[in-house]
């Protein structure tokens, strides 16, 4: 993908896009691979859990940071990315690996669950949703149990904090998220669900159905859940989504929902964008129930360590671009220059050329090290003295 040049505008100021690239790649680093940078553990980690009278085998993979300290909470991702309840979509392990990366770097314990017949996980997949209410309360359950009994066994984790557990799932997963919050399980503090929902291999129409499914969820649920979805959603229309919401909220459901105008054509297009634009939802939802995450503190701390004093300076740096970047999924860094900085000098009562922001930035890289180089080649078109600042949420530059 080329590199995007933005104009970015602050007030009547028009602050020079062209001079700040930003690149945007999904990251692809295999599970089975080192983790993309040296500031996280990741494991594999198969869950041996019992569902009924039944011992199997989920494939898992568990992530954290290499300095966290005590007992973390929990986050557990799981398989969706697909309409349709037993389409596998090719989904794996390594396919959520980067979202779970970018929660461990927010203070999660970060789990990947990989649910029964899906991925490297024993048991059957789910039966095929017919139409009718019995076969998708039966998805909708074995679905939950799944979840419930991954959650179990991560919570004897020596490194794991029971009492604050959220679970985040796409399309199909949304929709077993959303299933396990009905059931109040203890610890569970949140739900995110990214364009859930389900449609039926035989073309049946359940969306009825599906209603009055979440009409039985928001009756029992007790959880906070944030749904998200968007206009130009052509698997999940809006019409539908607003049918979910309402049915859930006038049950009694604790639901923030956010549509989004247009982002994508399906699902899978705002879960996996390379902007992670619904990133910025679930860190909200985070921050306002005191859960880990970015805070607009770490924002201004990165402002103070560049030693940036000019107010407008310190506005567009602050508001246009680290909440931006802190926002944004890894891998990604930030180059600084002095020089450019410099240039934002400005004596008393004269007017100055309006100067380039004093750094670059990439986003969602491959690796930390393509992040490093993008970012330090897009200074460098600007000025000589660059380096790198930022390298995900880390603080690595110089103090000068």
């Amino acid at each position: 993908m080329r590199p995007r040049q933005l104009d970015l505008r602050w007030g009547k100021n028009i602050v020079t896009g062209a001079r700040l690239v930003i690149l945007l790649v999904a990251c692809a680093c295999s599970a089975a691979s080192p983790a993309c940078s040296d500031d996280l553990l990741e494991s594999a980690a198969p869950l041996a859990v019992t569902i009924g009278k039944d011992v199997v085998r989920l494939d898992g993979l568990i992530i954290r940071k290499s300095d966290a300290q005590g007992r973390l909470p929990i986050a557990i991702l799981t398989n969706g990315g697909v309409a349709t309840a037993t389409g596998g979509g090719g989904a794996n392990i390594a396919t959520y690996a980067h979202y779970a990366r970018d929660l461990a770097r927010r203070g999660w314990l970060a789990v990947v669950v990989m649910r029964r017949g899906f991925g490297q996980s024993e048991g059957q997949k789910p039966v095929a949703i017919a139409c009718q209410a019995a076969s998708l309360d039966a998805w909708a359950n074995a679905a939950a149990d799944d979840l419930q009994a991954a959650l179990d066994i991560v919570a004897k984790r020596p490194d794991a904090d029971a009492s604050r557990v959220i679970v985040i799932g796409s399309e199909i997963a949304g929709v077993a998220a959303v299933a396990l919050s009905a059931r109040n399980p203890p610890g569970l503090v949140g739900v995110v669900s990214v364009s859930g929902s389900l449609q039926s291999e035989s073309n049946c129409p359940i969306n009825d159905l599906l209603v009055e499914r979440y009409k039985s969820f928001g009756t029992r649920n007790r959880v906070p859940n944030l749904w998200i979805y968007s206009r130009s959603d052509k698997a999940f229309g809006p019409d539908l989504a607003e049918r979910l919401h309402s049915a859930f909220l006038d049950a009694g459901g604790d639901v923030k929902f956010v549509m989004f105008f247009r982002d994508g054509d399906v699902g899978t297009a705002i879960f996996g964008q390379a902007t992670g634009a619904w990133y910025a939802q679930m860190d909200a939802f985070l921050r306002v129930r005191g859960l880990p995450t970015w805070s607009p503190a770490d924002v201004w701390s990165v402002a103070d360590r560049l030693k940036i004093t000019d107010r407008i300076e310190r506005e567009n740096v602050a508001e246009v671009l680290f909440q931006r970047y802190f926002a944004a999924p890894g891998e990604k860094a930030i180059a600084f220059s002095p020089t450019l900085q410099a240039a934002w000098t400005r004596p008393p009562n004269k007017v100055v050329a309006e100067p380039h922001l004093p750094l670059t930035y990439q986003l969602g890289a491959k690796s930390l090290d393509e992040a490093r180089n993008g970012a330090l080649a897009s200074c460098q078109k600007i000025a000589q003295d660059c380096a790198i600042v930022m390298e995900n949420d880390r603080w690595v530059g110089d103090v000068r």
